[in-house]
């Protein structure tokens, strides 16, 4: 990965031949323009030929004007990489916000790179066009940069808004495998729709059934990883394959409250922040990129948006990199148990994941053994007594 002190840009329409708006600046050489002075996460380049920053802005559960608030900042402050999807029902504050940006002068379309995701409701291969199209209109743009097909399992279609339909609490799915879901999206690229498409939450067997039934390959396999979660199997196979993979949820959602994951709040990662000057999710995110993967990471602070992005100026060591490799690895947070027993399910079910056996039926109790009742013998009546005379004590 390409370490960078740091990060400049002029406007980012500067010609129109060319779309690199960053300039890796090293020592104190001053920016090149003087005009802005921006963080800007280097590029990594998809098997599709475009380039991708190695940082994303995720999006998951903001709405509004929180929403909106926040992607207005990111970009301020040098973010050019944001991820949405269907079903996070924000596309709509996102799309605004990035277009008010460009009609600004703040950025150009081309220096977005713009992810969305085809949700599980959509898997029929009819739907895809249609509400790709849709998505787009919502996003206020003319193509995505990226579309993934968020789940590997489909779920019932009743109506675009119902996101999941429930029966008795399990969610009712249907049999479309993704593979035919896949062949859709490749038409997406054909139609200049969008320009790279990818997977999320999918397994290296569904990753490679794609490879081997299709004509084009995933460039993204977007995946649960974080410090105490690396799946380093799943990378090491993406990796050989071409496969660049993003980590959602790269911290491991700390929860200030509850102080976990116990790692993010430790005494070792309060030792590395002493050292290295940093916060504990700027080392968190600088370990994963060295590690080779995306991460896509969210923040509505304003100081946290921009201390995310401000990664870039420093290396961590090898003392630093092993500490972080020896965290003790625990169990998925995403789990989608829900359908569990779908035969597209990517997650291997742990013991805790599994209903609890069923208790063992009581043995039928026998009887107590009936006592054998004891024969009193009869006995003879005591003689009568004459009765007392009145007075008589």
């Amino acid at each position: 990965m390409i370490p960078a002190r740091c990060l400049t840009t002029c406007e980012d329409e500067e010609d129109e031949n060319t779309t690199r708006v960053a300039m890796i600046l090293g020592g104190d050489q001053p920016p090149a323009c003087g005009e802005k002075t921006l963080l800007m996460a280097p590029k990594v380049k998809l098997s599709s030929g475009y380039d991708m920053p190695v940082l994303g802005f995720g999006t998951y559960k903001m709405r509004g004007y929180q929403c909106s608030t926040a992607i207005h900042c990111a970009v301020e402050t040098g973010y050019r990489h944001f991820d949405t999807a269907f079903y996070y029902e924000n596309e709509k504050e996102i799309g605004e916000a990035l277009r008010t940006q460009i009609q600004m002068g703040n950025v150009s379309r081309e220096n977005i790179f713009l992810t969305t995701k085809l949700w599980n409701t959509h898997h029929a291969p009819a739907d895809v066009i249609r509400i790709c199209q849709k998505q787009l209109e919502t996003l206020g743009f003319d193509y995505v940069d990226l579309y993934l097909l968020h789940f590997p399992v489909a779920y019932k279609h009743m109506c675009d808004e119902i996101m999941k339909t429930e029966t008795d609490g399990a969610i009712e799915t249907t049999d479309i495998d993704y593979i035919d879901t896949w062949r859709a999206m490749e038409e997406l690229v054909r139609m200049g729709l969008v320009r790279s498409i990818g997977v999320s939450n999918f397994n290296m067997d569904q990753v490679q059934r794609i490879i081997q039934c299709s004509s084009s390959k995933p460039v993204v396999n977007q995946v649960e990883i974080w410090p105490g979660f690396m799946q380093k199997d799943l990378v090491d196979y993406c990796r050989y394959n071409g496969i660049v993979v993003q980590a959602f949820a790269p911290l491991g959602q700390p929860d200030r409250e509850l102080h976990t994951p116990i790692y993010f709040f430790s005494e070792g990662m309060k030792r590395l922040v002493k050292k290295n000057k940093r916060t504990a999710a700027q080392i968190v995110l600088r370990y994963l990129i060295d590690y080779g993967v995306v991460p896509i990471v969210k923040a509505a602070n304003p100081l946290h948006i921009t201390q995310n992005l401000d990664i870039f100026d420093f290396k961590l060591d090898d003392t630093d990199t092993r500490a972080l490799r020896g965290i003790k690895q625990k169990r998925r947070i995403v789990k989608y148990l829900q359908v569990k027993d779908h035969e597209f399910y990517p997650f291997e079910l742990e013991e805790e994941d599994e209903p609890p056996p069923p208790p063992p039926e009581p043995e039928p109790q026998q009887p107590p053994p009936q006592q054998k009742r004891k024969t009193i013998e009869p006995q003879e009546p005591p003689p009568q007594q004459e009765p007392a005379e009145e007075g008589e004590v």
